[in-house]
């Protein structure tokens, strides 16, 4: 009886906030799916804290929500709505504590979990405005293709929130001077959002290391040996300052390599791999193409020599039997 009572209840975290699921869509779905079992009761936990994200201080619920993801892992087939609503709680954990990176993190584990068709529109726009503004803000956050490839970012389109997809979309194809454009295009809508016009700088730092690596990506792992002068021009930064950029993307973990300052060259040994869409897929398709017109290059030349090698000791048999003979 509790258990139902406390599921017609509308909660503080939907009425002060309107946040994702509706407290009769997850009642409905607890009914259908789950009854009264022990899913049942981990997900009523996963409520309770839920409910506690705007009432009391925080920090002690992340551990909760650790301990609650561990037992529905203990759980043989675990239902998916278990693992979409613990990951979406703890997206907002992250979110009330400003974590970005960790926000983002979990939130692509809630879509992953959660059907498109499961969320309504409106929470559609906001799970994507908060999760762009965290792509952009998050320091550590450089590989956003697998949040514009899914089709809930297309909601904002039709939204006043069309300049943040313009900028994911710039982002992501670490295209300089359209992130540019677009940040001058939407620079009132920039200054509406202080914590994002505080880190203008960043962006711009951000979207060059990402030209940076779509430039490493589109070569031949033979082919990594990259002039300053070269970067400079696809990242559109100084000469003087290619040496900085790329220790940066070292220092995130990005990319490993040295750079020779002699001879003006970074020298990438390795690159952290990225959510590939169908543009650095078909890169991928290409870079195949090549490597097998090179290897049937190799295979036909190899085959010219042993024929070449075969045909004197072919004549120097026959000799030897004629002699036998």
């Amino acid at each position: 009886c509790c258990f139902f009572f406390f599921f017609k209840q509308k909660t503080a975290y939907e009425m002060q906030r309107g946040l994702v699921g509706s407290e009769m869509c997850i009642r409905d779905r607890i009914k259908d799916r789950l009854g009264i079992s022990k899913e049942a009761q981990l997900l009523l936990r996963i409520e309770i804290i839920a409910n506690k994200l705007y009432e009391t201080t925080v920090v002690e619920l992340g551990d909760q929500l650790v301990q609650i993801k561990e037992e529905i892992e203990k759980c043989p087939g675990a239902d998916s709505l278990l693992y979409s609503e613990v990951y979406r709680v703890h997206a907002l954990y992250f979110f009330k504590r400003k974590q970005h990176e960790e926000f983002y993190l979990y939130a692509l584990q809630y879509l992953a979990y959660t059907p498109a068709a499961n969320i309504e529109q409106a929470e559609k726009i906001q799970w994507s405005v908060r999760m762009g503004m965290a792509a952009i803000l998050g320091k550590k956050i450089y590989n956003i293709g697998e949040l514009v490839e899914k089709e809930i970012l297309k909601s904002l389109t039709a939204t006043e929130y069309v300049w943040l997809y313009d900028i994911m979309q710039a982002f992501n194809g670490a295209r300089v001077q359209e992130f540019y454009k677009a940040v001058e295009t939407y620079k009132s809508n920039i200054e509406e959002h202080p914590e994002i016009k505080s880190n203008v700088e960043h962006m711009y730092v951000k979207i060059r290391i990402l030209a940076l690596l779509d430039l490493i990506f589109t070569r031949q792992k033979e082919d990594r040996n990259i002039s300053f002068e070269l970067i400079s021009k696809i990242s559109e930064v100084k000469i003087e300052e290619v040496e900085l950029l790329v220790m940066k993307a070292m220092s995130l973990g990005l990319i490993k390599g040295e750079i020779d300052q002699v001879e003006s060259i970074v020298k990438v040994t390795w690159m952290k791999p990225r959510v590939l869409d169908m543009q650095r897929i078909q890169i991928m398709k290409d870079t195949i193409d090549k490597w097998k017109v090179k290897v049937q290059a190799n295979l036909k030349d190899l085959e010219d020599k042993t024929r070449d090698i075969a045909k004197p000791q072919s004549s120097r048999l026959k000799y030897l039997s004629l002699i036998h003979i």
